[in-house]
């Protein structure tokens, strides 16, 4: 047998004994505001300590659970385990600051997510505003009743929804025309060669976006030279390896 498919199926067949195992590790990666260049929230990601093949990173898992619509249960343990973090850090008096979440279109078609979103941050106490929900532009492309009625779900709750890798493949301004979202978080590729043409999309994006009174972040920082253009063009928030790398909090 193929080796990838190997993999894929004990991916797929070992999934729910791993979350009951505590295989699957939350990593956070901060979002800095542009302006003072203070914290104001982290995006939660995964990471799996797998028994047979070691430390996997989700573009090592994460197609395959996908594929099989599996990818809805892990999604709800991650949602879980961030609203228990919350409860920690409120019972340690840390300070906090919102997590993101990311929810794709197979979550919803498997799932009532806004539902289990609410039973978690009912169960753990977390405000609304602490815990917000990314979808990726891609997941609009099919489904539209589906996820408009979920988005406004969410938004009618007090839950804010952003609308993660605006531009990595898949952009249509009918997706900012025909639903409303709070965030628009800009795909890292525009950043890559910083040429004079990457330099002006972005501009235009953003001034935009704040036109239809939407923030703005863009993804895939890594150098002082995209930190100082991002702040003289108006870009509201920064993700990336210039401030950091997705770590365990």
């Amino acid at each position: 047998m193929d080796h990838g498919l190997i993999k894929r199926i004990d991916f797929v067949f070992h999934l729910e004994k791993a979350i009951e195992n505590g295989e699957f590790e939350v990593y956070y990666q901060p979002i800095i505001h542009t302006i003072s260049g203070s914290l104001c929230g982290f995006e939660a990601l995964v990471r799996w300590h797998h028994p047979k093949l070691g430390f996997l990173t989700p573009m090592q898992f994460l197609p395959s659970l996908e594929e099989t619509k599996q990818i809805y249960h892990l999604d709800i343990h991650i949602i879980e385990k961030v609203c228990q973090w919350y409860t920690t850090l409120k019972a340690a008096n840390k300070p906090v600051v919102p997590v993101s979440v990311n929810l794709s279109r197979s979550d919803f078609e498997s799932e009532d997510m806004f539902r289990v979103v609410e039973s978690m941050t009912q169960k753990y106490g977390v405000p609304r505003n602490m815990l917000n929900i990314e979808i990726t532009e891609s997941a609009f492309s099919e489904r539209e009743s589906l996820m408009a009625s979920n988005v406004e779900k969410f938004r009618s709750a007090g839950y804010q929804v952003w609308m993660d890798d605006f531009g990595s493949g898949y952009s249509s301004l009918n997706t900012l025309k025909d639903y409303v979202f709070d965030e628009l978080k800009i795909d890292m590729g525009f950043l890559s060669d910083m040429s004079l043409k990457s330099k002006r999309i972005i501009r235009s994006i953003i001034s935009m976006a704040k036109d239809i009174s939407m923030v703005t972040v863009v993804e895939g920082v890594e150098t002082q030279e995209q930190v100082d253009f991002l702040r003289n063009i108006g870009c509201d928030r920064m993700q990336g390896y210039y401030f950091s790398k997705p770590l365990p909090y």
